[in-house]
């Protein structure tokens, strides 16, 4: 079947001169490729949206609402699924203010949000491995619509980065860490030798006791530790550090 004849048996089926489509119109692989013929004709043609703004004008609602939902349905095709198939490789998930109902959700859905994840940092954005703690927070996922998915890691950057490079970052590194994790005695002492005795250098925690200053958490990113662990306070550092080199290293 010629695409002008498929095209005009579906103008007649959205206009009402048609009850539904004839039998069997979408059944196997000619029935996907009259699918995406559809889909292509309604976007471009019927509705006009310029294929670059498909993402930002495109949703569920808008394929269905023109008959599209049963074919879809039929051969298994979410509504990202449907796009994916009519327009390969042209569009990203995160690009769309709607994706198909459990799209992240379980095993695969994780895996999808890694990949998304990282193909916003190192395709789109191209920010550099060691700057990406400076760089990810709340509003890079706001800016570059991954709500959703941040919603996946408890809202966290830290733990949302943490995912797709394990073990690579420290939460201290970024602008926000993860909620109460100053209450950590663990954490603290964690974040504390690795200014201490990676960044500084200091052999002991008595040379730390010297050495160590206001401005030094701020140069090295541990402003968030010098705040919430030690209310801004050096005397409350060297108090620290003295019940550390008491307790020993």
């Amino acid at each position: 079947m010629e695409s002008s004849e498929i095209i005009t048996i579906y103008r007649e089926v959205l206009e009402g001169k048609r009850a539904r489509f004839p039998n069997y119109f979408f059944d196997g692989k000619q029935g996907k490729t009259h699918l995406i013929c559809l889909t292509q004709y309604l976007l471009e043609k019927h509705l006009n949206i310029p294929t670059k703004d498909i993402p930002n004008k495109v949703n569920a609602r808008l394929l269905w609402s023109h008959r599209l939902r049963p074919p879809a349905s039929m051969h298994g095709w979410s509504f990202m699924e449907l796009i994916q198939h009519a327009y390969p490789g042209q569009f990203h998930s995160w690009q769309f203010k709607q994706v198909s109902n459990g799209y992240w959700r379980g095993h695969i859905g994780l895996e999808r949000a890694v990949e998304t994840i990282k193909y916003v940092i190192e395709n789109k954005c191209n920010i550099p491995h060691n700057k990406i703690p400076q760089h990810i927070d709340c509003h890079f996922f706001k800016q570059h619509r991954l709500t959703g998915i941040l919603s996946l890691f408890g809202d966290s950057p830290y733990q949302a980065i943490n995912a797709v490079y394990p073990n690579q970052f420290q939460p201290w590194e970024f602008n926000n860490v993860p909620m109460n994790y100053w209450r950590s005695d663990h954490n603290i002492k964690k974040a504390m030798n690795s200014l201490i005795f990676d960044k500084l250098s200091c052999s002991s925690y008595d040379e730390a006791h010297l050495k160590l200053k206001k401005t030094h958490f701020e140069k090295y990113g541990y402003s968030g530790l010098f705040q919430t662990a030690f209310n801004m306070r050096l005397y409350n550092v060297r108090k620290w550090l003295d019940e550390a080199g008491d307790s020993g290293k």
